[in-house]
């Protein structure tokens, strides 16, 4: 509904204004003088008031196309950080070889991992 409104009210004041400026009287001519007694001298042209109307239709464009236009709302991102941890270091022992991995390539029980 609003963007009715808006568009509305740009095209009232586009209506209102153009006649304003399309008058349509040239540059000659007195009252009854040397060019014919023509009065005023229409000549019936727009004549070089073209600003206005050209002005009028690119404001009423833009209203019309920002009022067209669909507005996104972007969700907001969260970023949450994780808590940094050094790797664990970890060394494997054979307790019957009573020697660490890679000093003993196999044994007999199972490794016992040992944190250092």
């Amino acid at each position: 509904m609003k963007r009715i409104s808006i568009l509305l009210a740009c095209v009232l004041s586009a209506v209102l204004a153009v006649p304003a400026q399309a008058h349509g009287f040239g540059y000659g001519g007195g009252f009854g003088g040397h060019h014919g007694g023509e009065g005023y001298g229409y000549r019936g042209g727009w004549g070089n008031h073209w600003v206005g109307p050209v002005l009028g239709a690119a404001v009423v464009g833009g209203v019309m196309y920002a009022a067209s236009t669909p507005h996104y709302v972007w969700p907001q991102t969260v970023v949450v950080q994780q808590q940094y941890a050094p790797p664990s270091r970890v060394a494997y022992f054979c307790p019957t070889a009573q020697q660490y991995y890679p000093n003993v390539a196999s044994c007999q029980v199972p490794w016992q991992p040992v944190g250092y």
